[in-house]
């Protein structure tokens, strides 16, 4: 993770690199985006097209604030979507990282759509520190050691008034998010769910946090039939783990926030097709997001309560293994006839819904790549919110919009309820192929009070990438950390 500071005018340190943008719709115009400290000596060196995505081009700074002046093609406008400033800052890491370069002056004269100024400068100061980030952790022989160590943004266009507070928030944010990254790229055979909750756990004590793990035992006792079932046919045993911050006033009732981590899934006895099943190490990314967003919590000493829940089990086919036909009944009492044994994610949420209940929420979010039907539904650019409170729906899509953690709500009409509809019990755990993130939603809405606030987000599309994509790396994006804290700021006003 790249180290983040924030560059005074009278700055004597001289860095290895500065790094700049040409943006504009004209070659002219495009240089004039650049400081004008090294305007001139970039004119002289510029290609025809400075400006264009993609372009780069480097100039010798004799005497100057750096050894070497970059500047990188910005395109035609200086007012960018939060999408694209996190590619520019992702670009600009990487190639300052593979020229050698160990310390760096960044100018970034953009504006970004969607958010204010603070709102900017956190989104941007958080990419800029993450803009770096890999997972090299199995690497024998390239363990990918970096020579680019931190950067120095100069407070002008969207870091214009950045503080050294907001620097340090947004490397503990940063940090938040790199371990929730760390934890979804971890393969399942070092991630268990005694591995997850053995780290979290380590990761909340480092945070004066006291963190309750729920083994088989009391899981048992809490009999949480959903999250039993489904761990069936593991040779591993299930976790439960619960974190608390208590930032607010002490009769202040929490805010929970509950994560599907499934920690590998290969479908029990439904089992998925062999192409590509190795993804399924990324189905805990719910839980590792609940997680983050209560450690963050703690982090940014947010004044308020949060509780967070992860379910924790592998789903995988043996002799003991539940199977499409069984009935489960669930810690609420409820029943469900297993249809898919696929369709798992709702199972053990439906006992961790139900157990959140216990703190009295003020409102209730769960995060889980729970359908494959989202991914359909979206495409790659968006999660799906499902919430019956329309007041609860608008701040979440707000929050979305404002850290680029995009959300778009889907109908949960009663109507719905038909498609899980069972002869043998009081529903089923799967509604057919049409509506299938829907389906999911309806199953679980039956584990939630109605008269508690309660969103359920398929982060199924966006937990992770198969290629680099939109600024962010290969594998684990860590969606949905910004976007909880932001709402829960939002909460506070």
């Amino acid at each position: 993770m790249l180290k983040i500071t924030i560059r005074g005018r009278r700055s004597g340190a001289r860095a290895d690199a500065y790094a700049a943008f040409a943006a504009g719709a004209s070659p002219k115009k495009a240089l004039e985006a650049l400081p004008a400290a090294v305007r001139g000596k970039a004119s002289a060196a510029a290609p025809a097209q400075p400006a264009a995505e993609g372009a780069v081009f480097t100039v010798p700074l004799e005497g100057g604030p750096a050894a070497r002046l970059y500047v990188f093609g910005g395109g035609k406008s200086l007012e960018v979507s939060p999408r694209k400033a996190r590619a520019l800052l992702r670009s600009v890491a990487r190639t300052l990282d593979r020229s050698g370069e160990r310390s760096a002056i960044l100018d970034f004269p953009y504006t970004l759509k969607r958010m204010n100024a603070a709102e900017s400068r956190e989104f941007l100061l958080r990419a800029l520190a993450l803009s770096d980030y890999s997972f090299p952790v199995y690497k024998t022989k390239e363990r990918e050691k970096k020579s680019l160590v931190s950067v120095a943004v100069s407070p002008a266009g969207a870091f214009a008034g950045a503080t050294a507070a907001e620097a340090r928030d947004a490397a503990a944010l940063a940090r938040v998010a790199a371990l929730v990254r760390d934890l979804g790229n971890t393969p399942s055979n070092d991630l268990v769910p005694r591995d997850f909750a053995r780290r979290v756990s380590e990761e909340a004590r480092a945070r004066g946090l006291r963190p309750k793990v729920l083994d088989k035992k009391a899981i048992r006792r809490e009999k949480m039939g959903g999250l039993l079932a489904v761990n069936r046919g593991s040779a591993e045993e299930p976790r439960v783990v619960v974190l608390e911050w208590r930032g607010g006033k002490r009769t202040e009732p929490p805010v929970a926030f509950v994560g599907k981590g499934v920690t590998f899934d290969s479908g029990g006895i439904s089992i998925k097709p062999a192409e590509k099943m190795g993804d399924m190490k990324w189905d805990m990314m719910g839980a590792a997001t609940a997680m983050g967003i209560v450690l963050g919590a703690a982090d940014l000493r947010l004044p308020v309560n949060v509780v967070g829940i992860a379910a924790l089990t592998e789903n995988l086919p043996s002799g003991t293994a539940y199977k499409p036909g069984d009935i489960v009944r669930f810690r609420s009492g409820k029943t469900a006839e297993i249809d898919n044994t696929d369709a798992e994610g709702r199972v053990i949420l439906a006992d961790a819904l139900d157990y959140a209940a216990d703190w009295k929420p003020a409102a209730i979010v769960d995060f889980a790549t729970l359908t494959g039907a989202a991914l359909i539904a979206l495409g790659l650019e968006a999660a799906i919110l499902f919430t019956d409170h329309d007041d609860l729906s608008r701040a979440l899509v707000s929050a979305g919009e404002r850290t680029d953690e995009r959300i778009w709500r889907l109908p949960m009409w009663e109507e719905y309820r038909e498609n899980i509809r069972s002869d043998w019990a009081d529903m089923k755990n799967t509604g057919g192929r049409f509506g299938g993130s829907i389906n999911g939603a309806m199953f679980l809405k039956e584990f939630v009070d109605p008269t508690t606030p309660w969103a359920h987000l398929d982060i199924a599309a966006t937990a992770n990438y198969d290629r680099e994509y939109a600024g962010y790396p290969v594998g684990a994006t860590s969606f949905g950390v910004g976007l909880g804290l932001r709402w829960l700021k939002d909460r506070l006003r």
